[in-house]
């Protein structure tokens, strides 16, 4: 007896579950065949980037003052006065983003000159974590 006949009458497909069964072995065969061709055939290694330039650049410019006065400012104290600052001074301290500085302007503006550091407390947004981040970079004249 012929043993594809034997195989039939074993599993007992039908016609078309036959054709079914060929045509994922098939697929399958084809996708085993493009894995060999590309694992052994055409070896790529993976792009890898180096991420340590663009972090550098990333630090460096996080870290430089952009503007004039914001720099004059930080060259005489090494700090910002809240009183004086700009929006776009206030934005360089760490975690002052463009709301936050426009917060600290509308209650500097609302309540006059801010006495003390301490007093940023009360604005929203700025609480005991972000006010001792932002503590050695401001002072109040």
């Amino acid at each position: 007896m012929d043993p594809i006949k034997r195989l039939r009458e074993f599993f007992a497909f039908t016609k078309n579950e036959q054709n079914v069964f060929l045509f994922l072995s098939v697929v399958f065969l084809a996708g085993v065949a493009v894995k060999v061709y590309k694992t052994y055939i055409v070896p790529q290694a993976p792009a890898q980037y180096d991420y340590t330039v663009s972090d550098s650049v990333f630090n460096a410019r996080s870290r430089a003052p952009s503007g004039d006065s914001a720099s004059t400012i930080k060259k005489q104290t090494g700090k910002i006065d809240l009183n004086a600052a700009t929006k776009t001074e206030l934005m360089e301290l760490p975690g002052i983003g463009e709301a936050m500085a426009e917060r600290i302007l509308v209650y500097r503006k609302e309540r006059g000159s801010i006495k003390t550091i301490g007093e940023l407390k009360k604005i929203k947004g700025i609480g005991e974590k972000k006010f001792e981040k932002l503590k050695p970079h401001i002072e109040v004249k």
